[in-house]
């Protein structure tokens, strides 16, 4: 993957963080990155006032530092706010943030040199992870506590995971032959003074939020024919008047995947029965068919089209931020053409995660209401109660079951709180309004693997009643991964299994590669496809 500054994608991004792809540094860059270190070096030990090079940080940029201070200013910056806590990010998170710092460090205009980015390269390419903890970010200037943390192994402090262990770095520096780096005027804060710990963590939850989305889709697709609805709700001339993109695509998306169905019902066949069962009387009459279906099944466009449109707008949004200059001072061609600025906020970060933690929350409300028509015995006369392969009472199928989403679904109206306005001022009022946009951030992977659980409970429902139903019933399209599951597992019963093992199996399955294939793919437009 050659890294130049420009032009990373979130699934570049993804590649190397999660695919373990190697990095290849664009050379000419390297070459810019060279000069504007020259100069700068030049001017620190000229003496000129810059921010980070001759000053303090933060509120105390009024104190003058000498230029002799060039090294233990910027060690005494890394050390000072390597001060994270709480739970360690994953290897694959501290990954996307590695290679989010080196595509805004290899612009040019950070000042750093290309020895220092050159050995973060190593480090992704040998698998050399710092330790970075969960908190400790304000999202302004930058995830400072975060970034230094990633920073420290680099000057040989601090501790890495590597080849599964925990070490310290300067002993797997030496086992691997790799010299640590001297830091320079401004090297310490150009390592921690930026976004790039909020934003990759966001470009990792775009990618998972496409493939869950692809998932709930299926799931939706299935769930229609598990309840034998009517394919008139996704017809596509009606949905052109609506006007909006991500609508319109999830529509043709539902109407590919129940092609060729067995279960569901035209519209005009619903129209027949119910003339069929007034016909006859001119008194006002109870049928038993529904002429329109519920919103659960028949507003699935409605309900995922925006988070489609969510998404893509937030994928802009990440990658504008992922090739960007996002630290500061940024360094011109002179002193006195030094961008003194705050490139480093994280607003657009932090509201795009804020805006895609709504979109995974929506699909979660989705697939919950969804597996409460399937098993709820007063909406659901197609089946047993709760599915229950067995004496009804005697045997409660997946009543258990349904309880981990409905909590899981409460607990994430708590999630969904924006982070992105939640703003303490600190630093002596320096930083007075600030991002929380690691926050943000954090709070997407954690509603990913919350509303994955859900769905799968959801998706453990759909294969439970295809298995009453008949699987051969349900359309091509889905019928794939419904084998796939009975390959694996058999429906569940009380008597042979704990619910929890069932449930396990079922997720696995849903996580596995094998299941990309047979999920939908979902354009939403050149520049995106999920």
């Amino acid at each position: 993957m050659l890294v130049r500054g420009a032009g990373l994608t979130v699934d570049d991004l993804y590649a190397v963080a999660v695919r373990g792809k190697a990095v290849e540094l664009d050379e000419d860059q390297l070459k810019m990155v060279d000069g504007t270190c020259e100069r700068l070096q030049r001017w620190g030990a000229e003496g000129h006032p810059i921010y980070g090079v001759t000053t303090g940080f933060g509120e105390m940029v009024f104190m003058s530092i000498p230029p002799k201070f060039e090294t233990t200013l910027q060690e005494n910056l890394l050390r000072t706010h390597a001060a994270g806590g709480g739970p360690l990010f994953a290897d694959e998170t501290v990954r996307a943030m590695q290679v989010a710092r080196l595509n805004c460090l290899i612009k040019g205009y950070s000042g750093i040199g290309s020895d220092t980015l050159r050995l973060m390269a190593e480090f992704l390419n040998r698998g050399i992870h710092p330790l970075v903890p969960e908190q400790g970010s304000l999202g302004a200037s930058g995830d400072l506590a975060p970034l230094a943390h990633l920073a420290l192994p680099l000057i040989a402090a601090g501790q890495v995971r590597y080849r599964g262990e925990t070490r310290s770095s300067s002993e797997v520096l030496a086992e691997e032959g790799l010299a640590s780096v001297r830091l320079g005027y401004k090297d310490g804060l150009a390592l921690i003074n930026g976004t790039s710990g909020m934003t990759g963590v966001a470009a990792l939850a775009l990618v998972k939020a496409r493939r869950l989305l692809r998932l709930a889709l299926w799931a939706s697709a299935t769930f229609v024919q598990v309840m034998q609805g009517s394919t008139r709700a996704f017809e596509e001339r009606g949905h052109a008047l609506k006007n909006h993109h991500g609508q319109s695509i999830v529509a043709q998306v539902i109407t590919q995947l129940l092609a060729g169905s067995d279960l569901t019902r035209e519209h005009e066949e619903v129209m027949r029965l119910i003339s069929k069962e007034s016909s006859g009387t001119d008194e006002v009459t109870q049928v038993k068919d529904y002429l329109q279906n519920a919103y659960t099944l028949r507003c699935i466009p409605q309900i995922l089209g925006p988070v489609v449109d969510t998404m893509a707008y937030c994928r802009r949004l990440v990658e504008e931020e992922l090739n960007s200059c996002n630290d500061n001072p940024l360094i011109f061609e002179s002193p006195e053409t030094i961008f003194h600025g705050g490139h480093f906020h994280g607003q657009y970060v932090a509201m795009a995660s804020d805006f895609l933690n709504i979109a995974i929350t929506e699909i979660g409300v989705l697939a919950e209401r969804q597996l409460n028509r399937i098993l709820d015995p007063h909406l659901n006369k197609l089946y047993p109660a709760f599915l229950a392969l067995g004496d009804e009472g005697l045997f409660s199928g997946l009543q258990g079951s349904q309880y981990l989403a409905t909590s899981i679904a409460s607990e994430n109206l708590d999630l969904a709180a924006p982070a992105s306005i939640k703003t303490i001022p600190s630093n002596g009022q320096n930083q007075d309004v600030v991002s929380m946009g690691l926050i943000a951030a954090r709070k997407s992977l954690h509603l990913l693997d919350n509303v994955n659980t859900i769905v799968s409970v959801l998706v453990a429902a759909c294969y439970q009643a295809a298995t009453i139903t008949g699987i051969d019933r349900f359309s091509p399209s889905v019928r794939g991964l419904l084998e796939l599951m009975a390959s694996k597992v058999p429906g569940y019963r009380d008597d042979e299994r704990i619910a929890a093992d069932f449930l396990a199996v079922i997720r696995e399955t849903l996580l596995d590669d094998e299941t990309d294939e047979l999920l939908p793919m979902l354009h939403i437009g050149a520049e995106a496809t999920v």
